[in-house]
C-alpha cells in the first residue's frame, strides 16, 4: 500500500470541492483486481507457489450524498477471483488455475475527504458474495512423488467445493471529476481493496494439509475501476 501513495497524492491534490448535498447517482464501472486467496488448501496434497493472478470486474451502483461530508454507496458486480499457481509440487512442476466467479453485492458508508479539488470519498462497508461458478485447471509434468490426493486436483467444475457465500469487509477511495458545465455527468475512479471474512472452503473439502493442519482461505483483492456517473435526482437542499 505504501507504493500507492505517491499516486494518490497526484490524483487527490487539495484545493475545495464537494459533491451536491441531497442528489441521488447512477454509475456503471469496470476494472481490474489483483486477486488472492490467503491460506492455500491443496486437498492433503503439497503445496505450490502463489502466482501473479488477474480478474477482471465489472457492474452497476447507486449512490445517494445526504450531506457534503456523508454519503451511501450499494452495487451489483460480476467479478473473477481466484488463485493461480506454478512451480515444484512433490518433486514435478505443476500449474494449477483455480478460477472463482462471485456476484458481489457491496454496501457502503462514504465519508468525504475535506479540502480536496473535486469530489473524493472514503468508502467502507460489509459485502455479500455469491459464488456463480469455480472452475480448476491443472497439469504436472511426468516425475516426481505421486499425489496424496489425485481427485482434489482434477480439472473441471469445482463449484462444490466452495460456500455458496462469501461475507467480506470492502474499503475504498473514490474521486469524482465533473464532465459537463450542469455537474450532472461524474467521471469516476476508485481503489479498492476487500479482505473475505469467511472460510470459502465447503465443510467437506476443509482436507488439513501434508503437515496435518488446516486453515481457512479467504478471498482478497486489490484493485481500480473507473466508469460513469449519471446524475439521476436532486431532492432540494442547498448546493455545494
Amino acid at each position: 500500500m505504501l507504493c500507492l501513495l505517491p499516486v494518490l497524492l497526484l490524483l487527490f491534490a487539495f484545493s475545495g470541492r464537494s459533491q451536491q448535498v441531497n442528489s441521488f447517482w447512477l454509475n456503471g464501472t469496470a476494472g481490474l483486481n489483483s486477486v488472492w486467496i490467503l491460506n492455500q488448501n491443496a486437498y492433503g496434497n503439497a503445496e505450490m507457489p502463489y502466482a501473479t493472478t488477474f480478474g477482471l470486474t465489472g457492474g452497476l451502483g447507486a449512490s445517494f450524498f445526504m450531506s457534503k461530508e456523508w454519503g451511501l454507496n450499494g452495487s451489483i458486480l460480476l467479478s473473477k477471483l481466484g488463485q493461480n499457481y506454478y512451480g515444484e509440487q512433490s518433486g514435478a512442476i505443476a500449474d494449477r488455475k483455480l478460477k472463482l466467479n462471485y456476484l458481489e453485492m457491496p454496501v457502503m458508508i462514504m465519508r468525504q475527504i475535506p479540502y480536496m479539488n473535486y469530489p473524493t470519498w472514503i468508502s467502507a462497508g460489509p459485502d455479500i458474495r455469491y459464488l456463480v461458478k469455480a472452475t480448476q485447471e491443472y497439469s504436472r509434468e511426468d516425475g516426481g512423488n505421486r499425489l496424496q490426493n489425485e481427485e482434489g486436483m482434477m480439472d473441471g467444475d469445482v463449484t462444490y467445493r466452495f460456500k455458496p457465500i462469501d461475507i467480506a469487509l470492502n474499503f475504498s477511495i473514490n474521486r469524482m471529476v465533473e464532465l459537463n458545465y450542469s455537474r450532472s455527468v461524474m467521471f469516476l475512479f476508485s481503489i479498492d481493496s476487500s479482505f473475505g471474512l469467511t472460510d470459502i472452503n465447503d465443510a467437506d473439502w476443509q482436507i488439513p494439509n501434508t503437515h496435518g493442519d488446516y486453515a481457512g482461505s479467504h478471498n482478497f483483492y486489490i484493485g481500480i475501476k473507473a466508469g460513469l456517473m449519471f446524475k439521476a435526482a436532486r431532492f432540494g437542499g442547498r448546493r455545494w
